[in-house]
C-alpha cells in the first residue's frame, strides 16, 4: 500500500492483517495463501475506493461553499437592486401622478367645450325645425339682422341688455362668422358664453370661456372670461377650480383691473369660509385640475379689459 493512504484506511488494513495472523495460528483452522491474496486486494481495492469517495465528496463540499457564496452575493446585489426600485418607483410615482392631474384637467376642460357645442348643435337643430314650420316669420326674421358691423354688435348688445339671451347669441354668432378677423371678435366670442352664463348653463358658458381663454389670452377680454369662469364653477359647487380662476386675477403683478381683483379676493375669501354649503369638492384631491390646465398657458394680455359697472354674480348659487 502507498503512503497516500487515508490512515483510516490503514487502520482498516492492520485490522484485516491481524485478523489473518490469527487465522493461521488458529487451532483447527486453514486458510490457503491464494485467498489469503485475494482478500488483500478486495481490501486494498475497497480502501481505493473509500479514498475516492472522500475526495469526491471534498470537492462537491467545496463547490457547495463557492455556489453559497455565490448565492450570497447574488442576494445582497438584488437587495440593493430592491432599494433602488423602490425608490424609482415612487419618483416615477409621483410623475403618474402629475400626468393624471394634468390628463383630467385636460379631460374636464374638454367636456366643457364638448357641453357648449352640443348645446349650440340642439339649438341649430331646434332652428331648422323653426325654420321648417315658421318659414315665412324666419325670413322676416332674418331680413331684420342689421347689415352694417357696427349695427349687428350694437344690436346684439341691446338684445343682451333685454335679457333676449338666444337672440343675443345669434347676433354675436353671426357677427364672428362675418368678421373673424375683427377686434371685437374676442368680445363677441365672450358674449356667446355670457348669454349661457345668464342663463344658469354653467357647463355650456364654460366651454366658451375656456375657448376664449385659450384663444385669446393675449386680448383684455381674457380678464373677463377668468373672472366669469370662477363664477361658473362656483355656481356648479366646484371651489377649487373657481378658486384657481380667481387666483389668476389676484397672482403678483396681476395685468387685471383692480376691480376684478378686488372682486376676486372676495369670491375667494367667501369660498374660502364655506363649510360645504356652496362645495362639493373639499374631500377630492385631485379637484381644480381642469383650471389648472386653462389657465397654465394664458399669456399676460396688453391692455385692461373694460369692466362691467359692478362685477355680475357671486359665490353662492342661484
Amino acid at each position: 500500500m502507498s503512503d497516500r493512504r487515508h490512515p483510516r484506511g490503514r487502520g482498516r488494513t492492520r485490522a484485516v492483517a491481524s485478523l489473518l495472523a490469527a487465522a493461521f495460528v488458529a487451532p483447527g483452522c486453514l486458510t490457503l495463501k491464494a485467498e489469503h491474496n485475494d482478500l488483500a486486494k478486495k481490501v486494498d481495492r475497497l480502501e481505493t475506493q473509500s479514498l475516492d469517495r472522500s475526495k469526491q465528496l471534498d470537492e462537491k463540499l467545496a463547490e457547495a461553499d463557492k455556489r453559497l457564496a455565490e448565492l450570497q452575493a447574488k442576494l445582497a446585489e438584488a437587495e440593493t437592486l430592491l432599494r433602488g426600485s423602490q425608490a424609482g418607483i415612487g419618483v416615477r410615482m409621483s410623475v403618474v401622478e402629475q400626468d393624471v392631474q394634468q390628463l383630467r384637467g385636460q379631460a374636464e376642460n374638454a367636456e366643457l367645450v364638448a357641453s357648449a357645442t352640443q348645446q349650440t348643435l340642439q339649438e341649430l337643430r331646434g332652428d331648422i325645425d323653426e325654420r321648417l314650420k315658421k318659414l315665412e316669420d324666419k325670413l322676416n326674421e332674418a331680413t331684420n339682422i342689421p347689415e352694417g358691423k357696427d349695427e349687428l354688435f350694437a344690436e346684439a348688445e341691446r338684445q343682451l341688455q333685454r335679457k333676449n339671451f338666444k337672440q343675443a347669441r345669434q347676433l354675436f354668432r353671426t357677427y364672428t362668422s362675418r368678421y373673424p378677423g375683427d377686434p371685437k371678435l374676442a368680445e363677441a366670442e365672450f358674449k356667446v358664453g355670457l348669454t349661457f352664463y345668464s342663463e344658469r348653463d354653467y357647463k355650456s358658458a364654460l366651454g366658451v370661456f375656456y375657448r376664449v381663454i385659450q384663444t385669446y389670452a393675449d386680448t383684455p377680454v381674457v380678464h373677463d372670461a377668468l373672472y366669469y369662469s370662477g363664477l361658473g364653477f362656483a355656481k356648479l359647487g366646484q371651489c377649487k377650480n373657481a378658486i384657481a380662476y380667481f387666483e389668476a386675477l389676484t397672482r403678483p403683478k396681476s395685468p387685471a383691473p383692480q376691480q376684478y381683483q378686488k372682486a376676486a379676493k372676495e369670491q375667494i375669501d367667501l369660498l374660502n369660509k364655506d363649510t360645504g354649503d356652496l362645495c362639493f369638492d373639499r374631500e377630492d384631491a385631485s379637484a381644480g385640475a381642469a383650471a389648472k390646465q386653462s389657465v397654465q398657458g394664458a399669456a399676460e394680455t396688453k391692455a385692461p379689459a373694460p369692466l362691467p359697472a359692478r362685477p355680475a354674480g357671486t359665490g353662492k348659487r342661484k
